[in-house]
């Protein structure tokens, strides 16, 4: 005759070999989670490497360090890259003009997020970020564009050797061309410059995570809160004097 082994054996190892699979699962999960960290830091240091080149190579870039440019070109290169970096930032330049200076600080921005969470959201909402980037690079060349005409736009843009001052995203964005006329410059000049300008407000807002409306808000309550106060103030300051007088008099008539 078989006898059944006991409930609570079988209950007591079940209880073992869950604990061990929730351990082992919880292992394997840390585990992942310290890969993918990991993995955060070096795209976060790549990011913050490579913004930091393209800075130094834009702040110390000459023209004349391009052959097609001068020739001969410099005999010793200007840019503090080298050639590479030269190349590297003219070849920002010319797609976003005077606006790629703005380039190495995007980088600078993603590679903080990635590396220390600071501005976590830029990584955590990546696709939507990287959209809303796109979305103010058009607003801000499209400005520069319409402003190319500015003496001291126009010798930054040439001083930078950028076909345009907006740089060719400028000047496809805006669209007006020999034969016929697309883009924001149906909007007429005026109505462009609005929209570039909105555009641009709004992706600057998305990118910094800035509440624009609550401090407005905030910011108009606090003005019209000011007046009362004063008038409030000024109740209690007359208030607190008649108080001392009438406490001065009934000390005087209580002492005669």
């Amino acid at each position: 005759m078989m006898h059944e082994k006991p409930a609570g054996l079988s209950v007591s190892t079940f209880s073992r070999r869950a604990k061990l699979l929730w351990c082992g699962m919880a292992k394997k999960s840390d585990d992942t989670s310290n890969s993918k960290n990991g993995f955060n830091d070096v795209i976060g240091i790549a990011l913050l490497a490579l913004a930091l080149l393209l800075l130094v190579a834009q702040l110390s870039f000459d023209r004349n360090d391009l052959p097609f440019v001068r020739v001969p070109p410099n005999k010793e290169i200007h840019n503090w890259i080298g050639t590479i970096g030269a190349y590297l930032a003219w070849f920002t330049f010319v797609p976003l003009g005077i606006a790629a200076y703005l380039l190495p600080w995007i980088f600078a921005a993603f590679g903080v997020a990635y590396l220390l969470n600071f501005l976590g959201y830029l990584r955590e909402r990546l696709r939507w970020c990287v959209l809303w980037t796109a979305l103010l690079f058009v607003a801000l060349t499209g400005l520069l564009h319409l402003a190319g005409r500015i003496d001291i736009i126009n010798d930054w843009r040439t001083s930078i050797y950028a076909p345009f001052a907006g740089g060719w995203l400028g000047y496809l964005s805006y669209g007006r061309v020999d034969r016929y006329d697309y883009g924001f410059v149906l909007l007429g000049r005026l109505g462009a410059i609005i929209v570039y300008a909105a555009l641009g407000l709004i992706a600057a807002l998305f990118l910094t995570n800035f509440q624009l409306g609550n401090w407005i808000r905030a910011l108009m309550h606090k003005e019209k809160s000011a007046p009362e106060t004063e008038v409030k103030s000024a109740e209690e300051i007359g208030f607190e004097k008649r108080a001392r007088i009438g406490k001065t008099a009934a000390r005087s008539r209580t002492g005669s």
